[in-house]
């Protein structure tokens, strides 16, 4: 042989040699370390080729079929398994994403597209918890055993699911009991394994359609919320029941007989579900609030309302659940090695109304595992008592009617409110809050008889995530222009922008000089504004007194945003990445139960051991004295602390009522309408009618306080102070130490802890050194 033709042949060779090495490296782009731009794309037609006909093992679809009816097909195959250029029929793609990778490691190559930030071919995709789902129950059952039966493998498995779920076994349990709607499984379900990323997803990540049986057992497609769109909604509740594909609510099966009003009453029928005895189980339990009983003062607010029908929310589960789905309800139905949540620890909040807690309550009151304690928890729900924030008024009511109309108090009474505010302060427009979702609320018919409470989604733009929403610093403008602003304070500006109240002590101050301080109506407060006490932004100040906490060693307002000088608080706060979550999400937000973060519990208190409640971790950094082993929460501020406010509370209550302001517990709180002292001609309130409006004003504002003396003690005394020493003589001259050492202490028992809260070093002066 020639040496040129043996030179031409190796050569061939040698390019044979490099092709095919370039086809089958795992070295050239095998890893998942890339992007799915690292190596040269060939086009979905190359793909359709070869694996036309691949198809699902379970449904039989071809994977090019499920690809092309889902959102992804208008990326191409190589967006989320990477250019194919190197594949041709062997060789590894950047993402095999195939049946033998981790659904771990196919949830992180989702969220390297899917964070909210990255864009490809022109699209961001929108940010997913999906790396979340190993965590979670449904990668990781408290039983295998469920899995493994034939029946409890509908929802317990990933090829029960696929396989019963595609084949009209689906709904609640007169379908499930019907033998002859059971199919034949074509595995041995010892085999199924547990929920994975495939069992809710079809290749090319489209929801899968489930289906169930109309009433004569036909095979239909399973679309309960009735909108013909296969959505989340059917997904979820493919197993999360809430309602039969007719409409009909799913619970124990019997008519609860609901309450409309004292003596009235409707019936509302169930449809059994599967576990028909176990509250837990059954998601109206938690997931439904009846309309029947109207959700206004007297009434019940018996559950979340699930956004099912909306104009705008596509995946109303993941309003509050991402793909953890981790709710754990069933640690307070006799199981509690399995833990509390932050969704447990929420529904036990005032946020919440206590909704959880009324229904632990009520499947006490019955026999455990009975239909008769799943029709009481059902009806169980928020009262006034336990969520008037909620329940006093029918929040949602945009009709315009006066005193019907809510539509000013909807930023913070409704998650629909408080979720628009805090995406744009500036633009906020009530008129603009809709509230689709909700039975009977048509841009038409703008009222429901059901109301919201402060949900997930209301604080989060996305809760599988934690993601936060944004408002930024927050300025707000109450009555007379009466202007409030709040400095910067990261993640608690969420908080801010509803705990401050709704008006100050300047929106009586800036009363035009044609008001008429003989006939005009209190100006309220409102309620649970503790952001605006820890700021000393919203209570009546008086001349030129000093209102700064700073000098006294004041550091509330600086926690989890600039150092405190403190050195173990400074530390705490770093190591536990709170540097930028401002002082209400660091104080509320790090409590523990015996061990456990129960930040959404949103306590400033931690469970260190039972009968010991104390001050969170991070508070004693500065107040040693108040931690484990103290039970600071009865000792300090159920007690001491506490008892001392509400003795100095009463005797401005005293001074007021002796001038004639009587306040009451309900709105308006002060019906006085003159608010000038005897003698006082000077309507415009200059002289009198202002101060002694603003005296009444700081005590509605701190008794609809009760965390004041936490919040800022020494604002919180000066305000108090002031009131009595303007209130008792219409002088501001430190008179308050004589006015309460006057008093007969057998008639105002409160004399001694309101001198002590009051008093600087407890001994009046009668000058300004008595006052804190």
């Amino acid at each position: 042989m020639s040496t040129r033709k043996f030179s031409i042949i190796m050569l061939c060779m040698l390019s044979l040699a490099v092709f095919l090495y370039g086809c089958g490296s795992s070295s050239r782009d095998g890893s998942a370390s890339g992007t799915p731009e690292t190596v040269g794309e060939v086009g979905d037609t190359a793909c359709f080729q070869c694996h036309a006909a691949t198809a699902d093992p379970l449904t039989g679809d071809t994977f090019i079929e499920q690809y092309q009816r889902s959102l992804h097909a208008e990326l191409g195959c190589e967006s989320c398994h990477g250019g194919g250029a190197q594949h041709n029929g062997i060789g590894p793609f950047p993402y095999t994403l195939n049946s033998g990778v981790s659904d771990a490691q196919k949830a992180e190559r989702c969220a390297m597209c899917h964070n909210g930030v990255t864009e490809f071919k022109g699209k961001v995709a929108p940010l997913s918890s999906s790396p979340n789902f190993q965590n979670g129950n449904h990668a990781n059952p408290f039983s295998a055993e469920e899995a493994h039966e034939a029946k409890c493998s509908r929802c317990h498995s990933h090829e029960g699911a696929v396989l019963q779920g595609t084949a009209g076994f689906t709904g609640d349990k007169t379908i499930l009991n019907n033998a002859a709607y059971e199919p034949v499984l074509p595995r041995n379900p010892e085999t199924f394994n547990t929920i994975r990323c495939g069992t809710c997803h079809e290749h090319g990540g489209n929801l899968r359609q489930w289906t169930t049986r109309d009433a004569n057992g036909n095979i239909v497609a399973w679309d309960p919320n009735k909108n013909f769109i296969n959505d989340q909604i059917d997904l979820c509740t493919g197993c999360h029941t809430l309602t039969t594909n007719d409409g009909v609510l799913i619970g124990s099966g019997n008519i609860l007989t609901i309450a409309t009003g004292t003596d009235t009453s409707v019936d509302v029928p169930t449809a059994p579900f599967y576990h028909n005895t176990a509250w837990y189980r059954t998601l109206p339990s938690t997931h439904y609030d009846q309309p029947a009983s109207i959700a206004v003062a007297g009434g019940v607010i018996e559950g979340y309302n699930v956004r099912k029908v909306s104009e705008t929310v596509k995946n109303p589960c993941f309003d509050c659940h991402g793909h953890e789905y981790k709710t754990n309800t069933r640690a307070l139905a006799g199981r509690p090695e399995r833990g509390g949540t932050i969704f447990t620890d929420w529904a036990q909040s005032g946020h919440a109304g206590e909704l959880l807690s009324q229904k632990v309550a009520a499947a006490a009151s019955a026999a455990d595992r009975t239909v008769a304690q799943v029709d009481a928890v059902m009806k169980a729900g928020v009262t006034e008592e336990s969520g008037v924030a909620w329940i006093h008024y029918n929040w949602d009511n945009s009709t315009g009617i006066s005193g019907d109309d809510r539509k000013a108090c909807q930023r913070c009474h409704t998650s629909t409110g408080v979720s628009n505010f805090l995406n744009n302060p500036t633009t906020y427009d009530p008129v603009n809050n809709s509230f689709t979702h909700l039975s009977g609320w048509t841009n038409s018919n703008k009222t429901s008889p059901q109301n919201e409470l402060l949900y997930c989604w209301g604080c989060h733009s996305n809760a599988g995530t934690g993601q936060l929403r944004d408002p930024g610093p927050l300025t707000f403008v109450y009555t007379n222009n009466a202007t409030a602003t709040y400095p910067d304070v990261g993640h608690s500006n969420v908080c801010v922008a509803c705990h401050t109240g709704r008006e100050t002590g300047d929106s009586i101050k800036n009363f035009p000089a044609t008001t008429d301080f003989s006939n005009r109506s209190f100006i309220n407060s409102h309620y649970l504004s503790g952001g605006g006490t820890v700021f000393e932004k919203t209570g009546y100040t008086y001349g030129d007194r000093s209102y700064d906490s700073t000098p006294n060693g004041f550091l509330h307002d600086m926690l989890g945003v600039s150092a405190t000088g403190v050195a173990a608080a400074d530390a705490y706060i770093a190591d536990n990445n709170l540097s930028k979550s401002g002082p209400c999400a660091v104080c509320h937000m790090t409590s523990q139960e015996l061990g456990r973060k129960s930040s959404h519990a949103f306590s400033p208190f931690t469970e260190y051991a039972a009968g010991d409640v104390a001050l969170n971790p991070v508070c004693v950094n500065c107040h040693p004295t108040r931690g484990a082993g103290t039970n600071a929460k009865v000792t300090w501020f159920e007690g001491t602390w506490k008892l001392r406010l509400d003795a100095a509370l009463d005797a401005l209550s005293a001074q007021l009522a002796l001038k004639g302001f009587n306040f009451t517990t309900g709105y308006p709180y002060f019906s006085n309408k003159n608010w000038l002292s005897p003698g006082d001609t000077d309507k415009t309130g200059d002289t009198t009618g202002k101060h002694n409006m603003g005296a009444a004003f700081n005590f509605n504002l701190l008794v609809h306080d009760p965390g004041a003396v936490a919040h800022n003690r020494y604002y919180t005394r000066r305000v108090i102070y002031d009131s009595i020493d303007w209130i008792d003589d219409n002088t501001l001259n430190y008179s308050v130490g004589a006015t309460l050492n006057a008093l007969d202490p057998e008639v105002a028992l409160y004399k001694a802890d309101a001198i002590t809260f009051l008093i600087n070093g407890g001994v009046p002066t009668g000058a300004e050194t008595e006052r804190f």
